[in-house]
């Protein structure tokens, strides 16, 4: 399928809000040379995705994102609030979505998302090899995707990995396992 012919491209950095384990937010730790939420949009940027944010109202206000803040409608669900709030959003868009907290995830990791699209995959995402679990906080959300998991969301599902595995999923094999380690040490689910 030509490339002119797949949905347009959008950025999606699901930053959290305060983590109770890190006791601080873990958007705003600097692993490299700038807060998390700034290095994970310069990543979507750079595979041609212009990022929003999932956050909260005072990240929203502190890091003067405007229109590009997206607001949980339905909070409560952790990493599941945010997909919702985003999909929610309308448009035939897809979504390139990563989580803030993956240090070692680099542009070239996301590029190969986009290009693994296709007709038919609903969403693209990478597998970890050691856990044989895929990764739903780096993955790429085709319409049809978006469209399931919002189906799922209110039928009261909040599982991201459990959405996704429902999906004709593209699974990719990441280019070290190291992409995969979140600083959060929790399960996305």
């Amino acid at each position: 399928m030509p490339e002119s012919a797949l949905p347009p491209l959008q950025g999606l950095v699901l930053t959290g809000g305060a983590s109770s384990r890190m006791g601080r937010d873990k958007a705003a730790i600097a692993y490299h040379s700038a807060p998390q939420w700034r290095i994970a949009a310069e990543r979507l940027r750079e595979c041609g995705a212009e990022p929003f944010w999932s956050c909260s109202a005072t990240q929203a206000v502190d890091w003067e994102l405007g229109d590009r803040a997206i607001l949980d409608t339905v909070p409560g669900h952790g990493p599941a609030s945010g997909l919702h709030a985003a999909f929610s959003r309308g448009g035939s868009s897809a979504w390139l979505v990563i989580g803030c907290d993956y240090p070692n995830l680099e542009a070239q990791d996301l590029r190969c998302l986009v290009a693994a699209r296709g007709a038919e995959h609903e969403a693209i995402a990478y597998l970890n090899a050691e856990t044989a679990v895929i990764e739903p906080m780096i993955a790429l959300w085709e319409p049809a995707a978006q469209q399931r998991f919002l189906r799922a969301f209110s039928s009261g599902e909040f599982s991201a990995r459990r959405i996704l595995g429902q999906c004709a999923l593209h699974r990719l094999a990441p280019r070290t396992p190291q992409i995969l380690e979140n600083r959060n040490r929790s399960s996305h689910h």
